[in-house]
């Protein structure tokens, strides 16, 4: 089976959960699948790799590309010449083109939601332009008006939480989850991270975008104390000012450093030694970051909002909604017992067994057969 993705993120350094998610897919059903790639231009194992970043003739004008940001980039999928079975957008951000390319070749189309522009600006976050002005307003009112097309023309819909499902029970007879997983017979520690500084303090970090939906406020906000080091992970990548100007302002080199990215083994090695993740998020479709830290033998600290909750559904974490929750946090896991702390891993690593890619990359290659036979949705909007 062929299926021409549109994945906007990079596969080899991925800057979040989308990334993560595509890639790991990819690699589980490599000897089923060919896949065609249109995506971010980067140093890639992937086959038939074509970048989206070119310049696309008759799209240059400033205003269209501030309208439609990343999604005009995707339109170079229209000039693709091999032939396939199945388009799988996978981000909002895609859905536009994903649709335009259902049309003009009359393919079925697969979406998949991992970040609702909807909800987001339910939670007052706005992604794509500034709210307060006549065009911000228009802006993100297309942007949602083109994820809620991308549902209503696709053949098959997945969320990657029971809780974004539960969001969109419209259109739950053609809507699947699939979650984020984790491989754990190769998520080991091998070296000793050289970012980390070897002393006795307790270590804890975040590790994510610089996005308000990630609720960094609360880091930032916090009485970090000396006698703990803390990190920032957080790559410049999609990075929103001045959240990560702010980040950047609140390391001291003393006990609170910033790290650009880590990215397979390196943060492997580096979770490891970690003693606490802090996911302060607002809104979280999933959240894999948790997986990666329960996995990790790490403490996670969070909000517990969202699709992270599902992840979070029977372990020992500790539960936080604003700065002065996480002071107090700080002082807490700092002075837990070790037979305390091995008590809460040997129970959260039970929990992370439930979530693996093999799995989750059985019910995507169900969703491509089950869709490859259907019909595509043709255009029903009147287009001059």
């Amino acid at each position: 089976m062929k299926v021409l993705a549109l994945i906007p993120d990079f596969l080899e350094k991925p800057s979040g959960g989308l990334g993560e998610q595509m890639k790991n897919l990819i690699r589980e059903l490599d000897d089923r699948i060919k896949y065609y790639i249109v995506g971010y231009p980067e140093i890639n194992n992937y086959k038939d790799y074509k970048s989206a970043l070119s310049p696309i003739p008759n799209f240059q004008h400033v205003s269209l590309t501030t309208i439609f940001g990343q999604s005009i980039y995707f339109l170079e999928a229209l000039n693709f010449k091999q032939d396939f079975d199945v388009i799988h957008a996978c981000d909002w951000s895609t859905f536009y083109a994903g649709l335009l390319c259902s049309w003009h070749f009359k393919k079925p189309l697969v979406v998949t939601m991992n970040l609702s522009l909807e909800q987001l600006n339910n939670n007052n976050i706005y992604y794509c332009a500034d709210p307060n002005t006549v065009d911000g307003i228009h802006i993100n009112n297309l942007q949602i008006a083109f994820e809620q097309m991308g549902f209503y023309y696709a053949n098959k819909i997945i969320h990657v939480s029971k809780y974004y499902a539960d969001l969109y029970k419209q259109h739950i007879d053609k809507s699947t989850i699939i979650h984020n997983g984790i491989d754990l017979k190769n998520w080991k520690k091998q070296n000793k991270s050289p970012h980390v500084i070897q002393n006795n303090k307790k270590k804890f970090c975040y590790i994510g975008r610089a996005s308000s939906m990630k609720g960094i406020e609360t880091i930032l906000n916090s009485d970090i104390p000396n006698n703990i080091d803390f990190y920032f992970v957080v790559s410049d990548k999609n990075a929103e000012e001045p959240i990560f100007t702010n980040i950047k302002n609140k390391c001291n080199n003393k006990n609170i450093f910033h790290i650009q990215g880590l990215y397979g083994q390196d943060k492997i090695d580096f979770l490891y030694e970690m003693d606490a993740m802090v996911i302060p998020s607002i809104h979280e479709p999933f959240g894999i970051v948790a997986l990666e830290a329960l996995a990790s033998e790490c403490i996670v600290v969070s909000t517990g909002s969202g699709g992270i909750s599902e992840i979070l559904e029977n372990t020992d974490y500790f539960k936080i909604e604003n700065s002065e929750d996480l002071s107090k946090v700080f002082n807490e896991i700092k002075n837990i017992p070790d037979t305390e702390k091995n008590k809460i891993i040997q129970k959260n690593i039970k929990r992370v067994q439930n979530f693996n890619w093999e799995l989750q990359a059985n019910k995507l290659y169900e969703v491509y057969n089950e869709v490859k036979e259907m019909p595509y949705n043709p255009n029903k909007v009147v287009m001059n």
